[in-house]
């Protein structure tokens, strides 16, 4: 299973994503794989800057794609089944380069969520100013998620955008640097 982008796994609770092939929509399931939500997104390449050897010579590999991730500074709907015209999804670029200040937010079914990042792994997912969940990323390919209440089918849908879209340990100011000057 280490071999699957931690993007397409499913979360401990069996919900999951599927990307189209262009990358530019999501859809969330939950464990019974029914489609409950869609996201636009963008494949989107971070700077990694690790090295690579190639035919004995040492090449840069400082990009690659890490999956999904939401298109934009601005609030992206969210399209739920059943339909919820005000739903949506920002990853709260806007306040800031640091990873501290990139605090996600979403609104769905009338909750009010936030995905706070309170380390370079960590992050809380907050409803309505309540803690509900802490996730720790471990290494690229693992996150580790403690639920704090008992959760619902809409927590577990906005838990599953916040992990697979969001990400606990995102990459930071310097990434975010590279990222814009090849984009």
């Amino acid at each position: 299973m280490t071999d699957i982008p931690l993007w397409r796994r499913p979360t401990p609770s069996g919900w999951r994503l599927e990307a189209d092939e262009a990358r530019t929509r999501v859809d969330v399931f939950d464990p019974t794989g029914r489609g409950r939500a869609s996201v636009a997104t963008k494949p989107v390449q971070h700077f990694t800057g690790r090295f690579a050897e190639r035919q004995n010579a040492v090449t840069s590999r400082a990009f690659e794609t890490s999956g999904p991730s939401l298109p934009g500074r601005e609030p992206t709907p969210v399209t739920l089944n059943p339909h919820d015209e005000q739903a949506f999804v920002s990853d709260g670029r806007g306040r800031g380069h640091r990873r501290r200040e990139k605090t996600g937010h979403a609104l769905v079914d009338g909750r009010r969520y936030e995905f706070l990042h309170t380390g370079g792994r960590r992050a809380d997912a907050m409803r309505d100013g309540t803690r509900i969940a802490s996730f720790v990323r471990r290494g690229s390919r693992n996150v580790s998620r403690d639920d704090h209440c008992v959760l619902d089918e809409t927590d577990e849908l906005v838990l599953t955008i916040f992990e697979k879209l969001l990400k606990p340990g995102r990459p930071g100011a310097i990434s975010d640097f590279f990222t814009a000057l090849t984009g």
